[in-house]
């Protein structure tokens, strides 16, 4: 059972917002993809696409702006997590989060010389989630 913590504050926060902000979610578990969606739907996010590869989310933002990204480092296809970064932050600034389970030395300091707009470590509460995008995404477009 999944349970999300949803607070007078947070439903204020929702409330008090002009535009819901859109999430991409870069990640290659289809189940973990499902609870982070169900995670940001329930903190008042939306999600504007969900992809399993590195090579895939340096696609959807040359379509599509989202006003953050969540990224796993670990990835399918031959593009990890923090080369898609690298790659996305060229195209122009874009909060990045990385959402990670990942332990490894060397991920954690190639992740911190993008750098990275914020960690979550995997397991996750929403209140993570949520703490970290209040901090990464730019404030004239945070509720």
């Amino acid at each position: 059972m999944l349970y999300f913590n949803i607070n007078n504050e947070t439903i204020r926060e929702f409330f008090m917002m002009n535009e819901i902000l859109e999430i991409l979610i870069v990640e290659d578990n289809i189940i973990i993809q499902q609870v982070i969606e169900i995670c940001l739907i329930s903190l008042g996010y939306a999600v504007c696409g969900k992809v399993a590869s590195g090579e895939a989310a340096i696609d959807f933002i040359k379509k599509k702006k989202p006003d953050a990204v969540l990224m796993d480092i670990t990835l399918d296809g031959h593009t990890d997590g923090i080369d898609a970064a690298i790659a996305m932050k060229k195209s122009g600034p874009i909060p990045i989060i990385f959402l990670t389970s990942s332990t490894r030395a060397e991920d954690l300091e190639r992740a911190k010389n993008i750098p990275a707009d914020g960690f979550v470590g995997k397991p996750f509460r929403d209140s993570d989630i949520h703490a970290a995008l209040k901090s990464a995404i730019p404030r004239n477009t945070l509720r």
